[in-house]
């Protein structure tokens, strides 16, 4: 009678969420296990308010810069996917990986799989239009005048080398990597 069970995820993930995790962010498994725990001291139920995503994140960042916090709270807004004000480890995972430090091909090729919702290893029109939006809410969209549909339907055939509607991977990092206007808009 009034006994509540406090719901508490297990210390470790399980492997099918490493794989994922992996792949998606290029971070050993050391690595994700030790973020994962750290993230279950701050919230057993391993889901993160903002105020938890933004300490958490600032934290991995070592940084308490207020450029930090902004885009901190932008990657909140960008990759809560059901506006629930909560973000999960994977997500939570996901979104810092795409938005640290790292090598630029590199950072491409995770953009890229990001960008690959239906894991065709190719982006259509729609795919890249929807975390286009995504990304200009986590840079506080850059690109002030221009909405994410114009600035897609801009990019997306200088991209789209064979002209065959959809984008490889080598396109898109060739693109990328070769045209100031296109790395701006992938860089924050």
């Amino acid at each position: 009678m009034g006994n509540q069970q406090h719901h508490q995820l297990p210390d470790d993930l399980p492997l099918h969420d490493y794989r994922y995790l992996m792949k998606n962010t290029h971070l050993s498994p050391h690595v994700i296990q030790g973020w994962y725990r750290e993230l279950l001291t701050i919230c057993p139920n391993g889901q993160l308010n903002k105020s938890q995503f933004i300490k958490f994140y600032m934290g991995l960042e070592n940084s308490t810069t207020k450029n930090a916090e902004r885009i901190a709270e932008n990657v909140f807004e960008a990759f809560d996917d059901d506006d629930n004000n909560r973000i999960d480890f994977k997500e939570f995972l996901i979104a810092y990986a795409l938005t640290s430090n790292g090598e630029p091909v590199e950072k491409l090729k995770y953009t890229f799989s990001i960008f690959d919702v239906d894991h065709s290893e190719t982006i259509e029109l729609s795919e890249m239009i929807e975390l286009l939006k995504r990304l200009f809410t986590i840079t506080g969209n850059k690109m002030k005048t221009y909405s994410p549909e114009s600035v897609v339907h801009d990019i997306f055939p200088t991209l789209d080398l064979d002209q065959n509607q959809s984008i490889s991977k080598e396109e898109f990092i060739h693109g990328c990597l070769h045209n100031d206007y296109i790395r701006h808009i992938f860089t924050f």
